[in-house]
């Protein structure tokens, strides 16, 4: 186009330059009717040259006008102005389509993103920084999800004044956090409480800073976890008592009925002979048995529910795991294990209470030695990782597995799978690992292996 659009204008000045001279040569003949006639063809050709070259620049700022105000309506009929802008035409035409399609497809994007943030459980509401800070701003809320109008009890609100007028709590706890950050907030009446998990993150947009407000009402599910952990603990407790008293009443009973008579008056020593002795001996061993065995299941109880605060040190991590190696030796040997303890550097330390670490680890390889009975070459490994944000040991061995449908639930109190397990062990574990702001993990495989990680927060790095 440009070739065949310079071309075109070559032609035209030469043939002004043409009819110039023919211009010169008639003047100077003196034919002054030849004179006029050729001064008005390049008159005519002058102004054709013109309306060429605008007709250009018109179809330019046309095409241009089109973009800038996203007008895709606009066409360009390439046969209305001849062959030489046939081309361009045809290429203004096709970016404006391809204006119009990028458009669509982004509003499409936009409804998408849109509709998903409309439909979340997650409170979320965007607005100048300027704003907040603004107390009679008519600025428009950017975006105010259903969500949000929910947990604030409010209506849809257009504008941000209007909203910070009607919830003065949120605008405070926005301001606290609006440099970036998290905080939990309390609010409503004693009828309905709650609590909100809210974050403010700050964002630079073309030079403007815009906040975007999540919150959530944490309350409810904090509520639905406890309800579900108290259901497990009283009906693990009904269980366990239910065992315990169910035969207790009955030898209770029978002891009642050896020494009453048919009318309940009590008998005399002399009327019981030995068999009823006996049995009344057998009776009342066996309600002391169970109920020494209650007992134990209450101190087991009160043993989960009532750690000890941690007594933090910095405990060097080789020195400590080759003194639980040795701890374990004699029991891994007995049950002709192979234990292996990796190499971990000598400066390696972590923050912890070694009497109850050394517990944790206790009854992680007594589950490891019972969980590779009967197992081919039985193995437990130690290993230590540690990452610029945390250190991990892990427990790991070559055992029977724990299946997926109980991986959620060895660590419930009492929960056990063993014969003669109290069930409070891995609970106990966790716990202790929590209280030193930490976590444990176990991952396995039925029948291939078993893994239980003791995370905990680096001190140093190395």
């Amino acid at each position: 186009m440009i070739k065949r659009f310079t071309l075109q204008v070559v032609i035209r000045i030469l043939f002004i330059l043409i009819s110039c001279v023919l211009l010169s040569y008639f003047l100077i003949s003196s034919l002054w009717f030849s004179t006029v006639g050729i001064g008005l063809v390049i008159f005519l050709q002058v102004v054709f040259l013109i309306r060429y070259v605008n007709n250009t620049n018109y179809s330019l700022v046309k095409f241009l006008d089109a973009l800038k105000n996203e007008d895709y309506s606009v066409y360009f009929s390439p046969s209305k102005k001849g062959d030489s802008f046939a081309k361009v035409f045809h290429d203004f035409n096709l970016i404006i389509k391809i204006f119009k399609r990028n458009k669509i497809e982004k509003e499409a994007q936009y409804k998408y993103f849109k509709y998903i943030l409309e439909h979340v459980n997650l409170g979320i509401i965007s607005i100048k920084k300027d704003d907040l800070y603004s107390k009679d701003s008519k600025e428009e809320i950017l975006f105010l999800n259903k969500a949000a109008c929910d947990i604030l009890q409010q209506p849809q609100h257009k504008y941000w004044y209007r909203l910070a007028n009607n919830v003065p709590w949120l605008v405070r706890e926005i301001k606290k956090t609006a440099d970036g950050g998290k905080t939990l907030v309390d609010f409503g009446d004693e009828t309905e409480k709650k609590q909100l998990s809210l974050e403010t993150i700050e964002i630079q947009l073309l030079g403007k800073s815009y906040l975007i407000i999540t919150f959530q009402d944490i309350r409810s599910e904090i509520e639905q976890k406890e309800i579900e952990a108290w259901h497990n603990v009283i009906r693990i407790l009904a269980h366990e008592m239910l065992n315990s008293f169910t035969p207790v009443s009955s030898l209770a009973s029978t002891v009642k009925s050896i020494t009453e008579d048919k009318d309940g008056k009590l008998l005399k020593i002399d009327t019981l002979n030995d068999e009823d002795i006996y049995d009344i001996n057998v009776a009342v061993n066996t309600i002391k048995k169970r109920s020494d065995g209650l007992l134990e299941f209450v101190k087991d109880y009160r043993t989960i529910s009532n750690v000890p605060v941690p007594i933090l040190e910095t405990v060097n991590i080789k020195k400590f795991l080759a003194s639980i190696e040795l701890l374990m030796t004699p029991a891994v040997e007995e049950a002709n294990i192979n234990m292996v303890v990796s190499r971990i550097p000598a400066n390696a330390t972590i923050l912890a209470d070694t009497k109850l670490i050394e517990q944790v680890l206790i009854n992680l390889i007594n589950n490891s030695i019972h969980a590779l009975k009967g197992c081919k070459k039985p193995t437990i490994e130690i290993n230590c990782s540690i990452e610029s944000d945390k250190t991990v040991i892990s427990i790991h061995d070559n055992g029977k597995g724990i299946e997926e449908k109980i991986m959620n639930q060895i660590f419930i109190p009492f929960y056990t799978t063993k014969k003669n397990g109290s069930g409070i062990g891995l609970s106990l574990s966790k716990n202790i690992m929590r209280k030193h702001g930490g976590n444990l993990l176990v991952n396995s495989e039925v029948g291939v292996f078993t893994t239980f990680s003791l995370v905990f927060k680096t001190t140093n790095n190395f």
